[in-house]
């Protein structure tokens, strides 16, 4: 590996941040493009992804990475829904799968030969991603499912769900007899789903195109685990995106960004603890999720625990700063909204 780098924290990610009078003065404004602080238009790739969508990163990454098209008229469809034959295009290309050109009968009655599909349908069948319905169909344009999804997504990338260690508890919908249960199971404990406010995966739920694109999102990341520019790119995605998730008043979004952040160049210190570009991103990271924790102690009026996640967001900003001086405007840009936040608090920065 050449020398690691934080592509462009001078220009892009501070170009992507949004300016307020007041930190906590809310804009929204976006639609499908941002006005940044340099007074530049943010294009998000797809008129219907506004950079304030809840799967905007996942969206574009595997847009560029060539994994999930758009339409031609300019638009990605982030709601529509996603067929089992589309879905298996996705992830046979998502996991690095070529495809072979034959002849070969597909095996399926409801697979024509000369289906667009059907070259990924044998393939993944080949390699026993799918195995098909009692009744010898595929079902190809039926809206796939959460647990349909992470059964050919799993078996795709060669993971055994049932090599995971036993987990205690259980998930309100997924039963002890089901078939699905090993894939549910494996997927929340990769990270790939998460059980709502009443414990339930929802494996019957059909997915959207967006929402496939998070799931194979996420998985990238895991797989990408050891590779450290890759989760330093990753890691300035997602912080680029905290205060757009802001602005847009979509707290919990921005929270999620920057733990994802923290999470990234946590794995990322791991693999190169010695690094100062590394070191540096991982206490940016660390500073920008204390920012937000600040910001949303604030809006819930504890205005004590809020002023203390400030000065820690001020410090570890300062850190970053000393461990790579390439962090320096992003850095100065945390410490001056922990400030504004610590003047609203009546705190004083310590």
């Amino acid at each position: 590996m050449g020398d690691l780098k934080l592509s462009s924290w001078g220009t892009r990610l501070v170009s992507a941040l949004i300016v307020f009078s007041s930190f906590f003065a809310f804009s929204h404004a976006f639609a499908d493009e941002a006005i940044t602080d340099s007074g530049m238009k943010v294009v998000t790739g797809f008129s219907d992804v506004p950079r304030s969508h809840p799967h905007y990163t996942a969206v574009t990454y595997l847009s560029q990475a060539g994994v999930l098209n758009g339409y031609g008229d300019g638009t990605f469809g982030p709601d529509n829904s996603i067929n089992r034959a589309e879905v298996l295009k996705v992830i046979l290309a998502g996991s690095g799968i070529e495809i072979d050109e034959d002849q070969d009968a597909t095996g399926f009655g409801d697979v024509p030969q000369d289906a667009w599909f059907a070259k990924y349908v044998k393939k993944a069948k080949r390699l026993s991603v799918i195995t098909g319905n009692a009744d010898g169909s595929f079902a190809p344009g039926r809206q796939v499912n959460k647990a349909e999804l992470l059964k050919m997504l799993l078996l795709a990338n060669r993971i055994d769900p049932n090599a995971i260690e036993a987990v205690e508890g259980d998930y309100a919908d997924v039963s002890q007899e089901a078939w699905f249960r090993p894939y549910m199971y494996y997927a929340a404990q990769l990270g790939l789903v998460a059980p709502d406010h009443e414990n339930k995966l929802n494996p019957s739920k059909a997915m959207t195109r967006s929402e496939v694109a998070d799931v194979l999102y996420i998985l990238a990341l895991i797989r990408n685990g050891q590779n450290t520019q890759f989760l330093l790119d990753r890691a300035e995605a997602e912080m680029a995106q905290i205060e757009v998730y802001v602005a847009a008043n979509k707290i919990l979004l921005s929270k999620k960004a920057s733990e994802l952040a923290v999470d990234l160049t946590q794995q990322a210190y791991k693999n190169m603890p010695t690094n100062n570009v590394v070191l540096g991103a991982a206490k940016l990271a660390r500073a920008y999720d204390w920012l937000v924790d600040s910001f949303i102690l604030g809006i819930q009026r504890k205005y004590d625990e809020a002023e203390a996640k400030a000065n820690d967001a001020i410090n570890k900003a300062t850190e970053a700063w000393e461990a790579n001086n390439a962090t320096q405007p992003i850095a100065k840009h945390i410490k001056e909204r922990a400030r504004e936040i610590l003047g609203q608090v009546g705190g004083t920065e310590q």
